[in-house]
């Protein structure tokens, strides 16, 4: 009976936590409320003493007995419940009892808690950094609770948290009481997770499970389990989710180290880190404005980090304070990211440049020298000029730029060098004068520009600028007539200017261009009205001219269009002139129509050309412009930024325009190209393929031509780059051969800066271009310049090279240039002097390089040899400062570290300092006649000479230090006692101590005299 009433007990509890109508009464979820708060059970028992009666037993024991037992109040079974010190653990399943468990002494609230999962997170039964589920837990698949996630995504970045909802289905007809426990893959972290618990026939739930992927999680497919468990702790229901990890392609690039403050020419030593903190292999590339050690291409691997050093040589001439950057660029070429470091240093002069006192005008002065030599013969000019580019004023009212070149040397043999006199003055941006040599670009339409002697004004009044020019040519006569007239300009708004301008002159003779007729006596003038407008996507320039001459009247007009509609641009251009027109062109017609579009990466272009221009030019100096006809189409792409690649086909006419024709044909083809371009290499490859017609020659037919051309640039250092190209052209289309021809070309070539001091650049040329008939075959070009300093320059060209048609006919040209730049003195500006120092010391194991000198706010370190040079300082007294941090350890001047000097105007003062190993003395008091140490000897004491002066405080023990003083000879002195005056100093004491000497001194005081007297005040004793 009594073990029955203990089974009774057991079930009672078991189904009323189990019991349908109480299943929102369940213990909380938080695992520790279970232990601390009683349960509802106990405190509303009394509310429930009938929900739990006839609990049945059956046993397979072999008496096979089965009894029935009735509870009125369950609350009394519990509590007798409590008296028994054995009780057995059933777990039914099919109305059966499948076991019994002897659970010791065990309370009420410890029985009904093994009942309830453990939700705690870390429970043994679940592991969140990636270990799998305990074995030992019971597992039973219920098919009928179903789980799936709702809100999956592609891929999941890492260093950031994630949120995923499970919808949970009860497909049961009975209530659920579930938990969820998760494995999430090995460093991913559980930010939070949803509560399920009760869970209703047919009801679903969803929940919400936050979690954080690390930066450095690893990259790919991450496998997470979620299991549903029941009270019991038995598995119900599992889901495992594959989620794609993002690559994580993070670098961190930083400073360790670098030095604060160096000598100016000393290095740079800077240490940088590189670390990848994302989780994929990355190749890098490693540059610097320094000097990298080591290799400069590496593999970092995911959380490692790689120590890089950078050496950088600093200039040892610069003559002010600067801070001077140490970088490190790091470039993946995994993620195609660049991504930087970077350190300053100060760097201390010896020597403070000195500041010009005077304002002063710009000026260079050249001389120049050519040089022309071929076989026996050798000619050679020597000429000069002056330029002059700068303000006149302080308030940059007043500017002028002229040059001045000369002499005049047009008629030399071999040579055309020219004088030329240009002066150019601006006043407040509002007036500009132009005297002497120049060439007037007026209109577009009108007349040429005629280069020669004469004056423009250009001055601007509110809105309106006006201007009036003359020019009258004095080089050549077949141009020689003035140019003269009046234009101005009015600025209706920011976007739209209009203007008008009158121009006048003579006609002049052309001989050679047929379509323009050879009329000396033609003289007129020309009015033009133009227009400008830009505001966004729109440009508009157009012109309308008039020509009124003693022979005839005629228009010429001419507009450029530029309109642009999101990605799409047209441009196109419209010149008409009239037969009789009297300007720079005549009897011409030029059209062209242009459609660019951009998408992205891609570009198309459509468009065409037609030019019938006619010029007036001479063929002694110009070559003619010819007639052509152009139809073209583009298309190309742009990808990863470096590369590049369009096709273009077309159809073209060009015929020469000058007697005898040089050139007449018709072609259709195709062009490509491929462009490659990164910081340090550069890989250009174009190439044409073509059906040409070559109307020079005999034969009319059309025949395949082609042409490639490769051009490349490497920099393999900073200041070196090479260069070359090779250009094979395979065609009929020059002379009138009428037979294919292969033109093959190559070059070398290369470029060297050194700073701004020393530049270099040559090539080499293999042979002629195809037009062999006028163009000279350079077999090579050398350019040098070298820049000593602010003032002085010099330059040399070389060109070696061999005029076509000629047979060992080799001919060198050379130009040698000096430059000498200097400023005139306009006004003084600057009221200040400067002064020279040396710190020397006479024992040589004292360093004095180094040491830092303060002046009027600036900062400076002596050379090597101790010297430093100070200038712009105030007029009057200053003060030189010894940064007395600056000193080798226990070296000290012998001078006061502030030094009072004397600055004047245009001089330089001198002043010398000396470095001496420091002195120290050590201290000791003691009381005369007193044989017992006192600890109230805290005194101030001072040692002092005519130079020097020095305090120090002494301890409860009597014992004092100066340290690192000057050595000399010093009266030491006790100024006042810290706590009481009954002490004296016995005798003064004079002490001398020499150069790295430490001195024991011992110091006596007396105790003061104490004096008792008493002063008759009157006063009585008694009665």
């Amino acid at each position: 009976m009594k073990n029955v009433l203990k089974l009774s007990y057991f079930f009672v509890v078991l189904i009323v936590g189990c019991e349908g109508d109480l299943q929102n009464e369940r213990f909380d979820a938080n695992p520790s409320d279970i232990y601390n708060t009683p349960s509802p059970i106990f405190l509303e028992q009394e509310a429930r003493n009938d929900s739990v009666k006839d609990l049945t037993v059956f046993s397979d024991a072999p008496n096979k007995t089965v009894k029935t037992i009735s509870y009125k109040n369950s609350k009394d079974n519990f509590q007798q419940g409590q008296d028994s010190k054995k009780r057995p653990s059933v777990k039914t399943s099919n109305n059966k009892v499948d076991s019994i468990v002897n659970v010791g002494e065990t309370s009420y609230e410890q029985n009904t808690t093994a009942l309830r999962i453990n939700k705690k997170r870390n429970s043994p039964t679940v592991s969140n950094n990636g270990s799998q589920i305990n074995t030992s837990v019971n597992q039973k698949e219920n098919i009928l609770i179903k789980m799936e996630i709702l809100n999956p995504s592609e891929i999941y970045k890492t260093a950031s948290n994630h949120t995923i909802t499970l919808q949970i289905t009860n497909e049961t007809d009975t209530i659920q009481n579930l938990f969820l426990n998760e494995t999430l893959p090995e460093s991913w972290k559980l930010v939070s997770a949803g509560d399920i618990e009760n869970l209703k026939p047919n009801e679903k739930k969803l929940v919400l499970v936050s979690f954080n992927i690390p930066a450095k999680a690893k990259s790919g497919k991450s496998n997470a389990v979620f299991n549903l468990v029941d009270a019991e702790g038995t598995i119900v229901k599992t889901l495992e989710v594959d989620f794609e990890v993002d690559k994580n392609y993070e670098l961190q690039v930083y400073n360790i180290s670098a030095p604060q403050t160096l000598k100016a020419g000393e290095t740079i030593n800077a240490r940088f880190g590189i670390q990848n903190n994302g989780n994929i292999k990355q190749e890098i590339e490693l540059n610097s404005t320094g000097t990298i050690t080591g290799d400069k291409k590496y593999s970092i691997a995911p959380d490692s980090t790689l120590v890089i050093e950078v050496s950088k040589k600093t200039d040892s001439k610069v003559y002010f304070l600067r801070n001077v950057g140490s970088q490190l660029d790091v470039y993946s070429k995994t993620s195609k990211q660049t991504y930087r470091a970077y350190t300053s240093t100060q760097i201390f002069p010896s020597k403070i440049e000195k500041k010009d006192p005077f304002f002063r005008f710009p000026i260079r002065a050249s001389l120049n020298y050519n040089s022309h030599t071929y076989k026996n013969n050798h000619f050679s000019t020597i000429s000069s000029e002056l330029m002059g580019d700068g303000y006149l004023d302080l308030n940059k009212k007043h500017h002028l730029n002229f040059i001045i070149r000369a002499p005049q040397q047009q008629n030399l043999k071999r040579f055309g060098v020219t004088d030329q006199y240009s002066f150019i003055y601006r006043y407040n941006n509002k007036t500009n004068i132009y005297v002497g040599d120049h060439a007037y670009f007026i209109n577009r339409l009108g007349f040429d520009s005629r280069y020669g002697m004469g004056f423009r004004i250009d001055q601007d009044i509110k809105k309106w600028t006006f201007s009036t020019f003359y020019s009258k040519p004095r080089l050549y006569s077949f141009n020689s007539s003035a140019l003269y007239g009046v234009k101005s300009v009015y600025n209706v708004s920011d976007s739209l200017k209009i203007g008008l301008a009158i121009e006048r002159s003579q006609g002049t003779i052309q001989g050679v261009n047929s379509n323009i007729e050879a009329n000396p006596n033609e003289s007129g003038q020309i009015g033009t009205v133009n227009l400008n407008y830009r505001n966004k996507g729109t440009y508009i320039d157009a012109e309308t001219s008039v020509s009124l001459t003693n022979e005839a009247t005629a228009l010429a007009n001419y507009i450029n269009l530029v309109q642009q509609y999101k990605n799409l641009t047209y441009s196109g251009t419209l010149t008409i002139a009239g037969k009789d027109y009297f300007g720079s062109i005549r009897n011409s017609l030029q059209y062209s129509n242009n459609f660019y579009y951009k998408n992205n990466r891609w570009n198309f272009a459509l468009g065409q050309t037609i030019s019938k221009v006619n010029r007036r030019l001479d063929p002694l100096f110009y070559a003619a412009e010819p007639y052509y006809e152009n139809y073209y189409g583009m298309l190309g792409y742009r990808f990863k930024n470096r590369h590049l690649v369009n096709i273009r086909l077309e159809q073209r006419t060009r015929e020469d325009q000058m007697e005898p024709k040089s050139y007449y044909y018709k072609e259709h083809g195709i062009n490509y190209r491929y462009l490659y371009s990164s910081p340090a290499f550069v890989l250009n490859f174009s190439g044409r393929l073509s059906r040409t017609k070559n109307l020079l020659s005999e034969s009319l037919k059309y025949r395949n031509t082609f042409s490639h051309n490769l051009n490349s640039s490497y920099r393999i250092l900073d200041e070196l780059t090479l260069r070359g190209s090779i250009n094979h052209n395979y065609s009929n289309r020059y002379g009138n051969s009428n037979i294919n021809m292969n033109y093959l070309r190559y070059s070398l070539g290369f470029n060297y800066n050194m700073n701004k001091t020393l530049r270099i650049n040559a090539s080499y040329n293999s042979g002629f271009s195809p037009e062999e008939n006028y163009l000279k075959r350079d077999f090579i070009n050398a350019n040098l310049l070298v820049h000593l300093n602010k003032n002085h320059q010099f330059e040399v060209r070389a060109n070696y090279y061999e005029n076509p048609g000629s047979v060992n006919k080799k001919e060198l040209l050379a130009l040698g240039k000096y430059t000498y730049s200097f400023g005139v003195p306009l006004k003084r500006v600057l009221q200040q002097g400067g002064l020279r120092g040396v710190i020397y010391a006479e024992d040589e194991s004292i360093k004095v390089s180094g040491i830092k000198i303060i002046a009027a706010g600036q900062t400076i370190l002596t050379d090597k040899n101790g010297r430093f040079q100070l200038n712009n300082l105030p007029l009057g007294k200053n003060y030189v400062l010894i940064d007395e941090s600056s000193l080798p350890m226990g070296i000290v001047s012998s001078q006061k570290t502030s030094i009072e000097v004397e600055i004047r105007q245009e001089r330089e003062s001198d002043i010398t300092l000396q470095l001496i190993k420091s002195a120290n003395i050590n201290g000791t008091i003691s009381i005369a006649g007193n044989k017992t140490a006192s600890n109230m000897l805290e005194k101030y004491f001072k040692i002092e000479n005519k130079n020097f002066t020095y305090h120090v405080e002494s301890n409860k023990e009597g014992i004092f230090q100066f340290k690192d003083i000057v050595p000399g000879t010093y009266t030491l002195n006790l100024i006042r006692f810290k706590e009481n005056d009954d002490f004296e100093i016995k005798k003064d004491i004079q002490i001398s101590v020499g150069a790295g000497e430490t001195m024991d001194v011992p110091f006596v005081i007396i105790a003061k005299e104490r004096k008792v007297k008493f002063t008759n005040k009157n006063f009585k004793i008694g009665q």
